[in-house]
């Protein structure tokens, strides 16, 4: 049986659509720009800096450390603490934990505020580790790496792991280290249907009691 879960984050355990969007949104306002596409759900995944580029359709260094500055100011602060978890999933974690399973976040997320948002939801021991797009910059670039390097450090062999996300990215970083992928049906991703993602939470459980 898998003995290490390792989860996404945004869209996966928690639904950070709402505030994220409005604070993309202030950030371009901030600085007199509008965005250059809509300014939508799909855009959560990738590292902020990266998708503050799509959004203003700029390269410049410069106006990009402006308006990432301008987003954590926002988000950070208070914004961030908004965030809510999917319903099921806190009942979801704490049965894993109790069955004896390992959980861990690998997550495109900057770290403080995914830290400030577990806290929020008192979910600080429910987790053995924490790696986040910032976490370990000497390290890796892309999630790829990060799950390489948090299989690494826990000393996690890549049978031995289930990577849960909401999309083909996530997939895709998981199939880079030889780690086994579940979807899940809600988030920000989207999924074919002979990927069968995972419906529900409970159904993370059920799935591993079966295998």
């Amino acid at each position: 049986m898998k003995q290490h879960i390792l989860f996404d984050f945004d869209g996966t355990l928690v639904d950070s659509a709402p505030v994220i969007l409005s604070c993309f949104s202030r950030a371009l306002e901030v600085h007199g720009l509008q965005a250059r596409t809509p300014i939508v759900a799909s855009l959560i995944g990738p590292p902020l800096r990266q998708t503050l580029a799509t959004l203003s359709g700029s390269d410049d260094g410069a106006l990009l450390d402006a308006l990432v500055a301008t987003f954590k100011d926002v988000y950070d602060s208070e914004a961030c603490l908004e965030t809510p978890a999917y319903a099921g999933c806190q009942q979801a974690l704490e049965q894993l934990r109790e069955q004896g399973f390992s959980l861990a976040i690998a997550t495109n997320k900057r770290l403080l505020p995914t830290q400030r948002i577990i806290a929020a939801l008192g979910w600080q021991a429910l987790f053995s580790a924490v790696y986040a797009s910032d976490s370990y910059p000497e390290r890796y670039t892309d999630k790829a790496g990060m799950i390489a390097a948090l299989l690494e450090d826990g000393g996690i062999a890549a049978q031995a792991a289930i990577y849960i996300g909401d999309t083909a990215a996530d997939g895709r970083a998981a199939a880079a280290n030889g780690v086994e992928f579940w979807p899940v049906a809600w988030g920000y991703g989207q999924f074919a249907s002979h990927e069968q993602p995972l419906l529900a939470p409970q159904q993370w459980l059920e799935r591993l009691v079966r295998a």
